[in-house]
């Protein structure tokens, strides 16, 4: 009997786990991600959605048909929600009823009410596909492109053999390491840089069982070793370790990560470390991220490496040219339009 229970269990466990697998990157639902509109001839009571007649919503993939919801008057605030609620695919529907509100989300509807002891506040929203203000820029005069979307010849990997990411319709993917023997990893390019400002496009893959550090996970590191991070992060609080941050150290100023299979940008200004000629620091690295065209770091100094361990994190800072890196985390994250120049 003890034999069997185990046989059992470990096959329950064996299907769980390649369910897992399968549905790591699922096609991504027609009502997931942002949804814009407001309220719809609130009453006259309702003082705050007339002081407020906007309303804003995401839709996040918990994988297996489980989604959450989040109401907000506005995006890219760091404000309390409405209503944060969770949702199962029913039917071809999602519905929910918490905290006074109630609704039904189908793949191109998106209508409820709040309800109150004395009326109703009818609201009704439409899919919102955003796009980056910097999504397609061009590199100004003196810029290095590093991916126009033909090749990967600026990059190498550390060890300095040839990329072997993936190139289809004008971007590369990431080839995990973990997954191909040995094969791909992390790449750097072959150029070193000093102060600089630089550009990337970049597209998370849809990864609704993975959580938190477990789903669209990679980061952009500028010379020195120190981390622009890169997740998805859609929905989450906006923390040290997510997207936009500064690993370790800033978390964004609010979170502009948006939802899985949507173009983002990051817009980089770096300035190296100094040191006198006795080989002190006198003036701090720092940094500014823009994400999606938002400031999310503003001339930040940087206290050391943003290494995740605490050994790397003792390692002193060079101050010297160094290499643009993209990090292989394991995920099949895109990229395209990459360029940088010196300041």
């Amino acid at each position: 009997m003890k034999y069997t229970y185990f046989k059992i269990t470990a096959v329950l466990l064996s299907l769980f786990i390649l369910g897992s697998f399968l549905n790591a990157n699922e096609p991504i639902p027609p009502f997931m991600g942002d949804w814009q509109g407001g309220w719809v001839d609130a009453p006259k009571k309702d003082g705050n959605a007339k002081n407020n007649p906007g309303l804003v919503a995401r839709v996040i993939g918990l994988g297996d048909d489980f989604y959450e919801i989040q109401i907000m008057e506005e995006f890219d605030k760091r404000a309390a929600y409405l209503v944060q609620t969770y949702a199962a695919w029913k039917d071809g529907k999602l519905t929910f009823d918490n905290n006074g509100f109630l609704g039904e989300i189908t793949a191109d509807s998106f209508k409820g009410i709040k309800r109150s002891k004395d009326f109703d506040t009818p609201f009704a929203l439409k899919r919102l596909h955003r796009v980056s203000p910097t999504e397609g820029l061009e590199p100004p005069t003196g810029a290095v492109v590093l991916f126009d979307g033909s090749n990967l010849d600026a990059w190498q990997h550390a060890n300095g053999e040839s990329v072997t990411w993936k190139i289809k319709n004008g971007y590369c993917e990431i080839f995990p390491k973990k997954e191909n023997n040995d094969k791909g990893g992390s790449i750097e390019t072959r150029q070193t840089f000093g102060d600089c400002k630089a550009h990337l496009e970049f597209k998370l893959p849809y990864e609704p069982n993975g959580r938190e550090q477990h789903r669209g996970n990679s980061g952009f590191f500028v010379p020195g070793g120190y981390e622009v991070q890169i997740l998805d992060s859609y929905g989450l609080g906006g923390m040290w370790n997510e997207c936009g941050a500064l690993y370790k150290q800033s978390p964004p100023q609010v979170n502009m990560c948006w939802a899985p299979g949507v173009w983002q940008t990051f817009d980089v200004e770096f300035k190296r470390m100094r040191m006198d000629a006795e080989g002190n620091k006198v003036d701090d690295a720092v940094i500014s991220v823009w994400h999606n065209g938002k400031l999310v770091q503003h001339q930040f100094a940087l206290k050391g490496t943003t290494s995740n361990s605490q050994a790397g994190r003792m390692k002193p800072e060079s101050g010297t040219r160094g290499r643009l890196q993209l990090q292989d985390h394991s995920h099949k994250i895109q990229f395209r339009n990459i360029w940088a120049q010196e300041l």
